[in-house]
């Protein structure tokens, strides 16, 4: 294992420029219409409603549809925008599917159980080229069989057999999120207004709230106070697991307690390799001097930088990409670099990483919540940016998962850009792409032979593939595997989860599910159970409401995993 590049403490650069990892990135809230004062994001959300569900207060955007890839009345469920929002869901017009699965059904899976280390998925598989009736064979970490048929496959005799009667999809890979916030939701805090730059609304006087958030996430995770930054990043990667997502990367830190659940991609625990590996730095500003050269020597060493750069719409949010530019004398505009967020990039800055072959990372939600604007995907591919991946940012006004994200991208494509992007490129923009841009793509990102065994399965078909990914919600995952062990899903597959510790019972949004999160080894908490981690982390909340008495009212209580429709 090698230490993070640099940390808060460490280098005061990163607190200058704090973008939306500054303490995080705003994000996205839509789908908080309620509340007035983002009025005019509501009313963006509802002219996406007809897309599936970017309603300004809408069960929506957590549940509204396929934005518009399956038909069906998309505006009923689309909610209300919020006080000068309008309604979100009463423009979405007939865009969207039916709630969170988008009319998209297909027959319950199946188990027959058989040796632990081995499986045998049928149905309908996304390959790289596209989607096919098939089966997908595991053994043990790996993917050794994609075809329209494995049972040929010595590895097949004797496998656990999971017929899924839906859709095997390559696990997603969130590139951008800013994960030890996600106990916390719109709910705890709202931008009082529309911003142009990252830089104003982490400033204290413009947005208390959001400066009373910061402190009492820092306050639980610190060692020194309630010391649950385990159970903080255990909750989230728990939000990510359940909607498909496999791979995280999550800015953190380094603890062994991350080694659980999803991949926490950004740190030395999340098993790529044997002895461990962590191919990718963050920042969340660009670095200048001695910095922009230890990032510079990185990368030439095959390393990738994952770097906040034109967060806003202003001056000074494109100015970061021309210190980008400079840095290190010109080091940084290199094929291993991806830059988050660009919203406020040019075609002329797209030409300039199209020819390095840079990576981008879209989080639209996180962008229309603060700035009612986001990155000119369309501009970016036209002049030929080609690792283009979604994150979600985080779920304080972010997306709450993946899923979320998808089906929000594939609204805004709809309303605003006359639907450019096909259902097939926003699923790629969530696997494979998110895979590219994180420089790990050898490893995980697409269902082929010797790639992990990431992936899960949704309800669906291969003739709707695509559109069934994008109708899914944590509800509707039937299966969700992590490097070839089944996590979470189904409650009549839960067989096929690991025998030890064994599992427990989730039951959500009114389904039975199961969920696998303890581990055996006792090291740093990662045998903890989901109701042990989530209990800690409602003691400490609560607590720390009682004890510091936030002027802008209590935190409790923790945000709910997912939004049911």
């Amino acid at each position: 294992m090698r230490p993070i590049l640099w940390s808060l403490v460490a280098l005061p650069w990163l607190l200058t420029a704090v973008s939306c990892g500054g303490e995080g990135s705003g994000g996205g809230g839509i789908n908080t219409g309620g509340s007035g004062n983002q009025g005019a994001a509501g009313g963006s959300g509802g002219a996406a409603g007809g897309g599936g569900g970017l309603a300004g207060g809408g069960g929506a955007a957590g549940g509204g549809g396929v934005a518009g890839s399956t038909g069906g009345s998309g505006g009923s469920t689309g909610g209300t925008g919020g006080s000068t929002g309008g309604s979100g869901g009463s423009t979405g017009g007939t865009g969207g599917g039916t709630g969170g699965t988008g009319g998209i059904t297909s027959p319950p899976a199946t188990l027959t159980k058989g040796a632990p280390d081995r499986f045998l998925l049928k149905g309908a598989v996304i390959t790289p080229s596209g989607a096919l009736a098939g089966e997908v064979l595991v053994e043990s970490k790996n993917i050794t069989c994609v075809a329209a048929s494995c049972s040929s496959q010595p590895g097949a005799t004797g496998a656990t057999v999971i017929e899924t009667n839906g859709v095997i999809v390559p696990g997603l890979i969130d590139p951008h999120n800013h994960g030890l916030f996600n106990l916390f939701d719109e709910s705890d805090w709202t931008p009082q207004k529309l911003y142009t730059n990252h830089n104003h609304w982490t400033d204290p006087s413009k947005e208390p709230r959001y400066t009373q958030t910061v402190d009492a996430k820092q306050a639980l995770e610190s060692a020194s106070g309630s010391n649950v930054a385990c159970e903080m990043n255990k909750f989230a990667e728990t939000k990510a697991l359940i909607a498909g997502t496999t791979s995280f990367l999550v800015a953190a830190g380094e603890r062994k307690c991350f080694a659980s659940l999803v991949r926490t991609i950004d740190t030395a625990y999340n098993d790529l390799e044997t002895p461990n590996i962590d191919p990718v730095r963050t920042a969340i500003a660009v670095p200048s001097g001695s910095d922009a050269t230890t990032v510079c020597n990185a990368i030439q060493a095959g390393d990738t930088f994952v770097v906040h750069v034109a967060e806003g719409t202003d001056g000074p949010a494109l100015n970061e990409f021309t210190s980008l530019s400079n840095a290190a004398s010109g080091c940084l505009i290199n094929s291993h670099v991806t830059i988050v967020h660009g919203t406020a990039l040019q075609t002329t800055h797209f030409q300039t990483m199209a020819t390095a072959n840079m990576g981008l990372v879209w989080s639209p939600k996180s962008n229309v919540f603060l700035y009612a604007a986001t990155t000119d995907i369309p501009a970016a591919m036209a002049a030929g940016v080609k690792k283009i991946a979604l994150g979600p940012d985080w779920a304080l006004g972010g997306s709450v998962n993946m899923l979320d994200e998808l089906r929000f991208a594939d609204g805004y494509d709809n309303s605003k850009w006359g639907d450019k992007l096909s259902t097939k490129k926003i699923v790629e923009m969530g696997t494979i792409e998110g895979a590219r841009v994180l420089g790990v793509d050898k490893y995980v990102g697409s269902l082929e032979v010797g790639k992990r065994a990431d992936l899960f399965v949704v309800p669906g078909n291969a003739s709707n593939a695509y559109d069934a990914v994008l109708a899914a919600t944590p509800a509707t995952v039937r299966v969700t595997m992590v490097d070839g062990r089944v996590l979470y899903g189904d409650k009549a597959l839960e067989a096929a989860g690991p025998s030890t510790p064994g599992c427990e019972a989730l039951p959500l949004c009114g389904v039975d599910k199961f969920l696998c999160a303890a581990e055996a080894s006792t090291a740093d908490k990662l045998n903890q159970t989901y109701t042990e981690y989530r209990a800690a982390l409602v003691s400490a909340l609560k607590s720390y409401d009682d004890t510091v008495k936030p002027s802008g009212g209590p935190f409790s209580p923790i945000a709910p995993l997912t939004k049911c429709p």
